[in-house]
């Protein structure tokens, strides 16, 4: 039976896959958490200083959820206000053998080269006027011009950026200033914070870049070697964009991977730049329960059916009982427990769901996960 006629709710709110559209990213709950991000972003918008931010929490706590809510065009655009809306970005910690390439292209994936171009058309003799004064190195200059201006196609500035170009290619970039190709670590730093930059420029057309990086403790299975690259290139990045970046890396907690182990693989260079640490607690029974409540009448398929029963279709005692025998679990395992829960009334035809109906299934649906 369909979830509006059974649960009264538009599908169900645990599943554990991907969201199809942004609409569907919903923040539930949490709102200290909440609110020390939307301070931090505002702060950004408002500010021209750039800051890093530690997000740090167990695997499943809501980190990248946290990435991509704040990603959303209308969150950033209640942010801002009456300001300009900041660039957003999202990338996961590259982890090939060539990390610093994989770094800077997955930024470079992000930046929408049309889209930007038309943005900054009428300011864009200031801005050549901005490169000129930022940028000490003549080829750098070259290619930030040629990023946001129009000389060159889109295409080929994009196989250039993608170090894709062939010799016709090299002739057409050659009339445009560019001599060479990047070659370097620090061609890719130099290139990425001076197109950071000059998004930034102003204030006028985008009010700050946030680069979101999920997955940074994955720094611990990297080389040493790596490791460093890495590190130098955040910094390279960080010291090059002195103002208008917010960056934030979350960081999941492993047996790989302590805050106390934070020295080991995070630099001192990067350690020191870090404003301020946003821990993702394990979640208590207060903030579950308003998290579910949140999230359930987010789905609701009408707002005056069971207007008296928050947490329906499930009954209070449930989800009581539920809390107590996951003792201490991640909100990822809250999210997957409800979700089977709630898919295994649906195939039953069961509304609501009674404590008798989630003990004959508890087995099935929390397991001997906890050993």
């Amino acid at each position: 039976m369909a979830y509006d006629i059974l649960f009264n709710l538009t599908t169900n709110p645990f599943r554990m896959t991907p969201a199809n559209s942004a609409d569907e990213i919903f923040w539930a709950g949490f709102p200290d958490t909440k609110a020390k991000f939307e301070t931090r972003i505002k702060r950004s918008i408002k500010i021209p200083n750039s800051t890093l931010i530690l997000n740090w929490g167990e695997y499943g706590s809501g980190k990248t959820h946290a990435g991509r809510y704040f990603g959303k065009n209308a969150v950033l655009a209640s942010l801002a206000n009456d300001s300009m809306l900041p660039y957003y970005i999202f990338i996961s910690l590259p982890k090939g053998k060539s990390p610093i390439d994989d770094f800077y292209t997955s930024i470079i994936d992000k930046i929408d080269l049309p889209k930007i171009r038309e943005d900054f058309a009428n300011v864009l003799h200031e801005l050549n006027l901005y490169i000129d004064s930022i940028a000490d190195n003549v080829h750098i200059k070259a290619v930030l011009k040629a990023v946001f201006g129009t000389n060159i196609e889109v295409n080929l500035m994009k196989r250039y950026l993608y170090q894709s170009t062939n010799s016709s290619d090299s002739r057409t970039l050659a009339d445009a200033g560019i001599l060479r190709t990047l070659s370097s670590d620090t061609d890719f730093s130099k290139v990425v914070s001076g197109i950071f930059s000059c998004l930034t420029f102003e204030k006028r057309i985008y009010s700050s870049i946030i680069l979101w990086i999920d997955e940074f403790e994955d720094i611990a299975i990297m080389t040493k070697v790596n490791g460093d690259k890495t590190n130098s290139f955040l910094r390279e990045i960080l010291d090059n964009t002195p103002n208008n970046l917010l960056m934030f890396l979350n960081l999941t907690q492993s047996a790989l991977f302590n805050i106390e182990d934070l020295g080991e693989y995070i630099s001192e260079a990067i350690k020191s730049r870090i404003k301020q640490r946003i821990n993702f607690e394990l979640p208590d029974e207060v903030n579950i329960l308003l998290y579910i409540k949140e999230l359930l009448g987010y789905y609701k398929q009408n707002d005056q059916e069971h207007i008296d029963e928050p947490y329906f279709p499930f009954d209070e005692n449930v989800l009581s009982q539920l809390i107590v025998d996951l003792d201490n679990a991640s909100l990822r395992k809250v999210n997957e427990t409800l979700g089977l829960l709630l898919d295994l009334a649906e195939i039953d035809g069961i509304t609501p769901v009674s404590l008798e109906y989630y003990e004959a299934n508890k087995e099935e649906v929390i397991g001997d996960w906890k050993g």
